[in-house]
């Protein structure tokens, strides 16, 4: 598996224009700080409010500052050949004090997806996509653009397929949006388990069932085309047969759930396999289990 994919760097002339807008004096010296790429007195400034009676989102931005420039080095670290791993504990640290930004919790997926952490890393990203997507702490200067919110969307999927069934990550855990800035993405893969060779549900995969029903809930599409995939062990016209009876099983269980609009269903077989970041980080099996998935796209 690569190292990391391509770190964000969040350049210091982005927040230029910012200070005259500001009212309050440590957020402005955490913004001058960082249009000046000064660690030290970025977390001097953040220090000062403390002292100073500002507004709580003014001290919020002000730590995010500090966490944009920790960030910064560590991915120039990185781009120079050092291993992201070994700042682990640091962006952990960041994540724990300032609660992002998204850059951070992106990374830190990367650190879970190196690892084979899967179901950890699919949280990481799926929390980075939710900060991004928040103006408030994330504005326009400073948010991912659209090719970067699909590609974490795509990495928070295949870490959800990739997890170990035990460790099923809920669509309900920031998984369900359907837009991030504006961007659609509207469909959700889930890793629905089947006993093999059947369309019956797993108790794992009748779960996996449910949390869709949830998120269908919350998402409240007008239509769901359900497509059915399989790994390619057997012949293609049974994997074809089966892909179409399991998303038929499926939608029988939204149905009955309490999903009221158009369902539809489709199966794929084995002819549409996932397209991994990195298939070299997946032995055959686990590559066989990302091919074994329903996909839900969901029209509003």
């Amino acid at each position: 598996m690569k190292a990391c994919k391509q770190l964000v760097w969040v350049t210091a002339f982005m927040a230029a224009g910012l200070v005259e807008a500001v009212a309050c004096e440590p957020l402005v010296a955490a913004i001058n700080a960082f249009n000046a790429n000064d660690e030290q007195a970025a977390s001097a400034a953040y220090g000062a409010f403390q002292t100073v009676n500002c507004a709580p989102e003014d001290k919020v931005m002000a730590g995010r500052f500090v966490s944009l420039l920790a960030f910064n080095r560590i991915s120039s670290s990185v781009s120079t050949g050092d291993s992201l791993e070994k700042h682990t504990i640091e962006l952990e640290a960041l994540r724990d004090r300032f609660g992002g930004p998204w850059q951070v919790l992106d990374a830190l997926g990367d650190v879970y997806r190196e690892r084979k952490e899967y179901a950890k890393a699919a949280r990481w990203y799926q929390s980075a996509l939710v900060d991004a997507d928040n103006p408030r702490l994330t504005p326009d200067w400073m948010a991912p653009n659209e090719d970067y919110i699909r590609r974490m969307d795509k990495l928070a999927t295949e870490m959800q397929l990739a997890a170990p069934v035990r460790e099923m990550v809920s669509l309900l855990r920031n998984g369900c949006q359907i837009a991030y800035r504006g961007v659609a993405l509207k469909k959700k893969t889930t890793p629905i388990r089947f006993v093999f060779g059947t369309a019956d549900f797993t108790p794992e995969g009748e779960k996996a069932a449910q949390d869709l029903s949830e998120c269908l809930k919350s998402a409240k599409p007008k239509a769901v085309t359900l497509i059915g995939h399989t790994d390619p062990v057997g012949s293609e016209q049974s994997n074809l047969r089966l892909s179409v009876q399991r998303a038929e099983t499926l939608s029988r269980y939204l149905a009955a759930a309490g999903y009221s609009g158009t369902l539809k269903v489709e199966g794929r077989g084995e002819s549409d396999p996932f397209q991994p970041d990195d298939p070299t980080a997946y032995d055959e099996e686990t590559m066989n289990q990302l091919q074994r998935r329903v996909e839900a796209d969901l029209e509003k």
